[in-house]
């Protein structure tokens, strides 16, 4: 062997490969590509047992590399699209991880697997996104970076010692396995959900063989194993897994599901869709292949059924059929054979045991496709979302084209074979849908375009009679000319002798059929097309066994199927898209003048007969300048499409509810996705097809590719369509067709069943007299679009377009999604809850767009509380209409609550914290907009209570509120608890997130586990769930994201918070004793409570808060406590949860801003409260948490006669404090700030002294026991 010739390439490292000499000149080899092992911990490609010199001998090129070499290996004598990725051990795992990520497809054509794959339990994988970003939480606390900073992965790359990293935890083994993280974009799915949604890619090489005597794993059904032994290398094994991997562990590691049907067992898929269980089943045969004499004759039924399980996990064929790019690419990849008469199920249920009152109605989808295109299996048509809406949906593939619809004038091919097609398999479904949870007696036939065409046909035939109930007919019906139709038996027949004499049969031959039947290549059979265009259409034909009669003489005499219901419609603008697709050449590559007009206008006639062609283009032409050709052309597309599809279908419809007693309602579609502006649809063009995407659902499985109302509407249409296949009626708002003589129709349009407005600043308040004040109330105003569908978890958007209409904000909008307590509601007044939520409301003295600058007030924003669960802006304590009498602006605002306001889903679309988000948003719209209401837009002070306040600090925190606001009101909570560990980080909100998934049926270890949770119908699913006695679960923000992206204490420590603002903040005088019985009522009210149950309940609390020192804390709040008397135990629990949770956070918050910002801050300690509160055991001596927020708000002035004398003059001495605070930051005179030369000084809020200040309350507490915590 001469000399290795070696080709230098740059920046190749950690790489070895062999290869054979003379490389520049030989053909390429194929390359075998070697994947270590090593349990993804350790292993190398220099290790010895990994050299490849030999493999190298045969052949092949050999590589061992840590990255891909795809461009590369042509320099050493590769083939590129030849290569095989082979490992064992771990690298078998890597391989396996190849074949299943969508970021390898195409890199390689064949895989070899050495002991393992990435496949183990099918419902959660050894390491999900939680356990990942646990782990690698874990890893940076180990080499000391702060898991909690935004910024813990700059801090890892900043470590120099990469062993570092490798270091094992404590209690692992010497040799730890790694494992890949599952619901990723590398691994997006598990794999049996991969292999279930037919995500996998398939396209690895079939057709190399490695042994003679090797037969394929799944041989006829049987499972076959090669046993490798050179002892006898021709050992074929019958499966010797099947008591192990296919029997004790099946169900651990699949979740195919099998039902037995007059074909034959099959073995479908589940899908989880919507938060549902969805089992599909395709490839059903349900009649024999139609070859040889069966060609062009109607199909047999299956002779007798299939003894191998039939795999209704994979895609069968389509029929034979022109395969355009184009639509390959838009619809999917088909592969085609004339055995295709099969079809598909998607259901909820199985099983034969089904009582009969509860199965389910059955909707029977025909494709469209001009008869000559289309297949069950192309995307568009997937029909595994409609079943959430309790029906089952069968989809058939029938033959097309002249295979479908060639007449040869005798019985064994008779015309209409694809029709007959269809009603075998409709007589299929008959006879097995029970199997699959479906009603027979049920049965709703529907389809679009050529599929509406043959539901028409249906409707027609005697041959159909009885075998459906309902039946949607969308955009078309074989409905043209009264007197002759497209197609007769005469036309037909010469049609076929023509297709015989072009495929070199002799039509003259008595067996001239017989010679069509042996062409092999059915190909051959498919007409061909002239210049431009995508496929010929067929017609079926008249005057058959099929169809007997024109329609109009079927409706004139009776003989249709009348006691069907209909459901029909049109797109508003069939014509222009099938015009052209149907006459590029005429209509796009000429000048298309009013000659080419008329000479196309006379082809139609030619083809659909009898157009009156003067009268016609007189009509389409009225108005348009004919010297413009793109008017032309459209006048064409609007004669066209009334030729072709809307007159047919409208007056089929009309002549069925004019004849018929059965229900017959009719729309317009009238609203599309932009995937129809690749083919000139625009807003004003509704095309043909428009309403399939949403018929479907394919804006609910593919939600990123389609706009938020896109994702709504297809909801919307789904239930209107399999409601009408439930229960008759579509939609409550839907009259029939023919009402009383007058034609009605629905038009359907997401756009009309809201306002969209033209001014988002025209709106319509109304005016309050207060205080011999005239204050301008406007409720109810949107800040942003509809948290819905795609935006479900994520940031608000801004409203894209202005309401067209003018907003009533003279009624109260709707509250975000919440918990709906008895007794607040009694309390705070009702509330109507929707996810369409995000307004604002606004109290002002003036408004108007001429206003000085110099005559603008200042604005106080305030953000309600209740825990970050409950709370709006419509509950009657935070009506706004008394603080602006004091000459501020008062915007109140809703947010989004629970987790659908706080989930964090760990990527861009679910950040966390969307709550946040949204006051950010209302804040940037104030800004933008407050000046129309006479505020001062520099002069933004925020104020909330309670969560308020935890949103207010949150504000004064976060980067993205910098420079929004100018002042802050912190009344009773700060986002500052243990100085170690937030409350919630990222790990344990990506853990919540995910149980909520699980909570409400989504996959948690999905890849789109975020999309099943966008697609749960009813949001109140979403909502946690509280515990016995609670009235609602507290929800806690994010640390560590984008908007709170490190501690407070940390903050404050790096200057990293927004430290120009200055603060006013106070607590309650006994913030803890009501929201502890609020929390946790089971424990303090319904059982005795001693010291053991004390002890368990500060164990409790240092779970959800972390690290409280718990003998330190029990023993200061118990001290000179009697621990026999529960009362006073649980008023001592209630003084250490104030503390805790209220108290020192508020405290400890604006101390450490005194001492770090040079801004004032003033403290003070509410000590009054109005007499509501006795009714929550708080008397004189218990000042409880939000004694505030009636005082605050002025609701003892707004309802005099409900209050004391004395509650009506406190009021009005603190809204005076709040707003003289917003407006000149000193609120009282006697009020010294909190850092007062190191000094203490609070100021205590008490009518009967508002003059005493204390000097530092919370010494032996917040400064004291809790200072470490903290």
């Amino acid at each position: 062997m001469g000399a290795l010739k070696y080709t230098k390439l740059p920046d190749v490292k950690h790489m070895d490969t062999c290869f054979g000499s003379g490389v520049q000149s030989e053909p390429l080899k194929p390359v075998t590509f070697w994947i270590h092992g090593g349990a993804l911990t350790v292993g190398s490609i220099y290790q010895q047992m990994d050299n490849g010199s030999i493999l190298a001998t045969n052949n092949v090129v050999f590589v061992s590399a840590n990255y891909r070499l795809i461009e590369k290996t042509h320099l050493f004598g590769g083939d590129r699209d030849q290569i095989t990725i082979f490992g064992a051990s771990a690298g078998k795992w890597s391989v396996s991880a190849h074949l299943l990520s969508p970021l390898s497809k195409d890199l390689f054509k064949r895989a070899i697997i050495q002991s393992g794959v990435l496949m183990f339990n099918k419902d959660r994988p050894v390491l999900g996104t939680v356990d990942g970003l646990a782990k690698a939480k874990e890893m940076v606390r180990r080499v000391g970076c702060d898991p909690y900073d935004y910024k813990w992965l700059d801090c890892l790359q900043t470590v120099k010692d990469p062993e570092l990293l490798l270091t094992p935890t404590p209690g692992d083994s010497a040799y730890v396995f790694s494992y890949p993280v599952f619901g990723t974009k590398l691994l997006p799915l598990l794999p049996q959900t991969a292999f279930a949604r037919t995500k996998i890619w398939t396209n690895i090489a079939k057709n190399i063989k490695p042994h003679d005597v090797w037969p394929q794993l799944w041989d006829k059904s049987v499972i076959r194993v090669k046993d490798l032994n050179p002892n006898d290398m021709s050992l074929i094994l019958n499966n010797l897994y099947e008591s192990t991997c296919d029997g004790i562990w099946k169900h651990y590691f699949s979740s195919s599901i099998d039902v037995n049907t007059s074909s034959g067992s099959v073995r479908g898929q589940t899908l989880h869709v919507l938060n549902r269980s969805i089992h599909q089943f395709l490839n059903i045969p349900y009649a024999e292949p139609p070859l040889g004499p069966l060609r062009f004759a109607p199909p047999v039924p299956l002779k007798t059924p299939k003894k191998d399980i039939i795999d209704g996990t994979v895609h069968g064929k389509s029929c034979i059929q022109t395969i355009d790019p184009m639509f390959e690419q838009m619809m999917g990849k088909l592969t085609i054979s004339e055995d295709c008469l099969n079809l598909g199920i998607w259901t909820e249920t199985t099983g034969n045991d089904i009582p009969s009152g509860q199965l389910k109605p059955v909707m029977f989808y025909i494709h469209g496709g001009a008869l000559s295109i289309g297949s069950l299996y192309q995307n568009l048509y997937n029909g595994s979302v409609l079943p959430i809406n309790d029906v089952v949906v069968v989809s058939v593939n029938y033959r097309l084209g002249q295979l479908g619809f060639l007449y040869g004038a005798d019985e064994t091919a008779p015309g209409n074979a694809g029709f007959y097609d269809q009603l075998m398999a409709l007589k299929w479904v008959r006879e097995n849908i029970h199997s699959f949870g479906g009603d027979r007696d049920q049965i709703t036939i529907f389809g679009e375009s050529a599929g509406s065409l043959s539901v028409s046909a249906h409707l027609l035939s005697p041959q159909s009679k009885g075998l459906f109930k309902k039946a949607i007919v969308q955009s078309g019906a074989l409905m043209f000319n009264k007197d002759r139709p497209i197609l007769g038996t005469v036309d037909g027949l010469a049609k076929a002798k023509e297709t015989a004499r072009r495929v070199g049969c002799d039509p003259y031959d008595y067996k001239w059929l017989d010679c069509l039947r042996a062409i092999e290549d059915p190909n051959l059979m498919i007409e061909l097309t002239e210049g431009g265009e995508k496929f010929v259409p067929t017609f079926p034909v008249y005057g058959t066994e099929f169809l007997p009669i024109l329609p109009q003489k079927a409706f004139e005499n009776g003989d249709y199927n009348s006691d069907v219901d209909i459901m029909a419609g049109v797109a508003k603008d069939e014509g222009p898209l099938l015009a052209i697709m149907q006459y590029p050449q005429q209509l796009m590559g000429q000048k298309f003048d009013l000659v080419a007009f008329k000479q196309l206008v006379s082809h139609l006639s030619d083809f659909f007969h009898n157009i009156d062609a003067d009268k016609v283009v007189a009509h389409y032409l009225k108005d348009i300048d004919t010297g413009k050709p793109e008017a032309m052309v459209r006048a064409f597309g609007n004669l066209y499409g009334d030729l072709v599809m809307i007159c047919p279908t409208y007056l089929f419809a009309k002549r069925w509810a004019l004849k018929s007693d059965n229900p017959v309602y009719f729309y317009r579609f009238n609203f599309q996705s932009n995937m129809f502006a690749s083919f000139g649809c625009d807003d004003n063009t509704i095309c043909h097809g428009a309403d399939v995407t949403y018929v479907f659902g394919e804006p609910v499985r593919t939600a990123t590719a389609f706009r938020e109302i896109d994702y709504d509407f297809s909801l919307d249409v789904m239930k209107i369509w399999t409601n009408f296949a439930k229960n008759i009626k579509p939609h409550d708002v839907w009259p029939q067709l023919w009402d009383k003589s007058v034609i009605r129709v629905k038009d359907l349009n997401p756009n009309d069943m809201s306002l969209i407005l033209d001014n988002p600043y025209e709106m319509r308040g109304q005016t309050l007299h207060v205080l011999n004040r005239k204050i301008h109330q406007f409720l109810n105003i949107p800040y942003a679009e509809t948290p819905l569908g795609p935006l479900r978890f994520a940031p608000p958007v801004p409203l894209k377009a202005p309401k067209k209409d003018i907003i009533d904000g003279t009624v109260h909008g709707m509250s975000c999604i919440q918990t709906i307590d008895p007794m607040f509601e009694q309390l705070m007044g009702k509330i109507t809850i929707s996810e369409d939520c995000l307004t604002l409301g606004i109290w002002t003295e003036t408004t108007g767009t001429d206003i000085p600058s110099g005559q603008l007030k200042p604005v106080m924003f305030y953000i309600h509380g209740g825990a970050l669960s409950i709370g709006s802006l419509y509950q009657k304590m935070h009506n706004g209409s008394i603080l602006p009498v004091h000459d501020v602006v008062v915007v109140s605002v809703n947010y989004r609550l629970g987790q659908l306001g706080f989930l964090y889903g760990a990527d861009e679309t679910a950040p966390g914290n969307a709550g946040f988000y949204d006051q950010l948003l209302a804040l940037k719209w104030v800004r933008e907009n407050i000046h129309l209401f006479g505020g001062d837009r520099d002069q933004i002070t925020i104020f909330g209570a309670s969560a308020g306040a935890w949103s207010v600090s949150a504000h004064l925190l976060s980067p993205l509120s910098k420079g929004l606001f100018k002042r802050a009101i912190v009344q009773s909570g700060a986002l500052m608890f243990n100085k170690g560990r937030p409350v919630l980080g990222t790990v344990d909100g990506l853990a919540k997130a995910k149980e909520t998934a699980r909570r409400v049926g989504c996959d948690p270890y999905d890849y789109k586990w975020l999309d099943c949770l966008r697609a749960i119908e009813d949001p109140n699913l979403i909502l946690d769930t509280a515990d016995a006695g609670e009235a609602f679960i507290i929800v806690f923000p994010v640390f560590g994201t984008e908007f709170l992206p490190i501690l407070p204490q940390k903050a404050f420590e790096s200057g990293d918070y927004n430290s120009d603002v200055a603060i006013m903040a106070g607590v309650a005088k006994d913030e803890g004793p009501m929201l502890a019985i609020m929390q946790y009522p089971q424990q303090l009210v319904k059982h005795k409570f001693d010291l053991d149950a004390f002890k368990q309940l500060v164990s409790n609390v240092s779970d959800i808060f972390h690290n409280i020192d718990a003998d330190k804390v029990v023993a200061h709040y118990l001290q000179r406590i009697d621990t026999g008397k529960p009362e006073a135990m649980v008023r001592a629990f209630g003084n250490l949860y104030g503390d805790l949770v209220m108290i020192c956070p508020t405290y400890l918050f604006a101390k450490r801003w005194a001492i770090k910002s040079e801004k004032p801050v003033y403290f003070y300690r509410f000590n009054f409260q109005t007499n509501l509160f006795a009714s929550f055991g708080c008397d004189d001596n218990t000042i409880c948490h939000g004694a505030d927020g009636a005082y605050v708000f002025g609701e003892p002035v707004r309802t005099a006669t409900a209050f004391r004398e004395i509650d009506y003059d406190f009021s009005l001495d603190v809204m005076k404090m709040w707003t003289n605070f917003a407006k000149n930051i000193k609120a009282h005179d006697v009020w010294p700030q909190l850092w007062d030369k190191s000094v203490i000084r609070v100021k205590d809020l008490n009518p009967n002294d508002m003059s005493l200040i204390l000097d530092n309350p919370y010494e032996s507490t917040c400064d004291s026991i809790w200072s470490q915590y903290f």
